[in-house]
């Protein structure tokens, strides 16, 4: 079977668990908030700036490690003792914080949740090294149902906690029980057992790893801030409520990257690698991904950037209407950041993991830098400059130095591929700015056209693929 037939098979596979498990999420989302308060969800909000900071740490690469070495059972079961011991003293490090992220927020009700949330760094920690075994494996199916089995209780479970009144509880409780099933499961379809080794297997899965600990660690940390300095200002500026307005309309952008970016992620770096195990093409059937996801990402782009306040008023309630003002600039983002966010992969593949973080401190500084500026403005700037700084910026950087001088490829096919992307998304962050619709609207046209010509064969391929279906289920 080719790469490509292979890699879109195994993206359906995991695709129809991921997009039954983000539609129960999103189904949820409507139920929630009409159950929680904007301000519920800000609570949580405020403390998650910090455990995602933290979480940074948590699979430090680990999990690509065991999917790059050809190791044995072992060097797998060393590599799980490390991701364990990193968990357990993450969970001590959020304990201690909980009291200074109270004091920051001059909220002492922040001390017991945050302790409470500490424990997801342990149970988290039990799964890194089974999801990369599976992962290597090619076993989507499995790590498919593991993932909708363990969403579908903990949104239950979320939806009831709310109908009985638990407030922010039924946002953190739930999310608890989930990852101490997902142990369990992971545990049945590997067979991956926690063991105490001696302190030398350890070393030396830690020698094998600090190379890529220490790189995607680095790089994963000024990544975090530059999309969470936002989250960070808002709610000290401008307190809990307008953090829960601006979560739920980024939360737009992450369901994207989860199930457009997250999903192909999941199934490209494996099989990126087990191409160039066999000697293909990497960079081709890269950008051809690249192109795919472009396609799919579009329509979504299209209905945040202008259906924002029917889709707020149907999904959300009048309550939420505020979210309408920021969603545009959320569906611009998702038509490139969901292309950008997968390229991780390709430079921990060709073993430039350095590179990746190098890259990463200038690219994030501006875009916190921008953030910064847009607060003494509004909350609506914030993410206008956010956009602007990530369309203009960092973007153009990852181009030169990945595609370009990481990655190999040609001037010419870099060119075509995202000049008019990006030409096209800064003008559109101009005008939605501005309020000229109609021009928008015409950016987007031409966005589609540029879309449709740069990916007609895969379209072509698509629909003759699609038609060959239909016909052998009527025979």
């Amino acid at each position: 079977m080719s790469f490509r037939k292979n890699l879109f098979k195994n993206i359906i596979v995991l695709g129809g668990y991921n997009y039954t498990t983000q539609i129960l999420s999103f189904l949820s989302s409507i139920i929630l908030s009409r159950l929680l308060l904007p301000e519920e969800y800000g609570f949580v909000a405020l403390i998650t700036v910090f455990t995602g900071f933290i979480n940074q740490f948590a699979d430090a690469g680990l999990s690509y490690i065991v999917i790059r070495s050809d190791y044995n059972r072992l060097f797998q079961s060393a590599i799980h003792y490390l991701a364990v011991i990193i968990g357990v003293i993450l969970t001590c490090l959020v304990i201690l914080l909980a009291y200074p992220i109270s004091l920051f927020y001059k909220d002492p009700a922040l001390l017991l949740p945050t302790i409470i949330m500490s424990s997801s760094f342990i149970l988290r920690s039990f799964i890194t090294v089974p999801y990369g075994i599976l992962s290597k494996s090619l076993q989507f199916n499995k790590m498919g149902m593991i993932e909708l089995v363990c969403a579908f209780i903990e949104i239950a479970l979320m939806i009831l906690f709310a109908f009985l009144k638990f407030s922010y509880w039924a946002l953190i409780i739930p999310s608890i029980f989930g990852n101490i099933l997902r142990i369990l499961m992971y545990r049945v379809n590997t067979g991956l057992n926690f063991r105490f080794l001696k302190w030398k297997y350890l070393v030396i899965g830690f020698r094998k790893a600090k190379s890529i600990i220490g790189n995607l660690t680095g790089f994963n940390l000024l990544n975090y801030w530059a999309r969470n300095a936002d989250n960070l200002i808002i709610g000290k500026v401008f307190g809990s409520q307008s953090l829960g307005i601006y979560n739920r309309a980024y939360r737009m952008l992450s369901l994207s990257l989860s199930v457009m970016t997250g999903l192909f992620g999941k199934v490209l770096y494996p099989s990126l690698k087990d191409l160039e195990t066999k000697g293909g093409d990497v960079n081709k059937e890269y950008l051809n991904t690249l192109g795919v996801i472009s396609l799919l990402n579009f329509p979504v782009s299209i209905l945040l950037i202008f259906f924002a306040k029917p889709l707020v008023r149907i999904l959300w309630s009048e309550t939420w209407i505020q979210v309408a003002d920021l969603l545009p600039y959320i569906g611009i983002l998702i038509l490139l950041q969901t292309l950008n966010s997968t390229t991780g992969n390709v430079f921990i593949l060709k073993g430039k993991e350095r590179m990746l973080m190098l890259l990463g401190i200038p690219t994030n500084i501006v875009i916190i830098l921008a953030i910064a500026a847009g607060a003494f403005f509004s909350m609506v700037h914030i993410l206008r400059f956010y956009a602007l700084a990530s369309v203009v910026f960092d973007i153009p950087m990852v181009i030169y130095y990945g595609f370009k001088k990481s990655f190999g490829f040609e001037t010419l096919t870099i060119l075509k591929f995202w000049l008019p992307k990006i030409l096209l998304s800064v003008l559109m962050i101009i005008t939605v700015w501005t309020g000229y619709q109609w021009i928008t609207a015409g950016l987007a046209g031409l966005y589609l056209i540029h879309l449709i010509t740069s990916q007609k064969e895969d379209i072509y391929n698509t629909y003759h693929f699609i038609l060959g279906r239909l016909k052998s289920k009527k025979k």
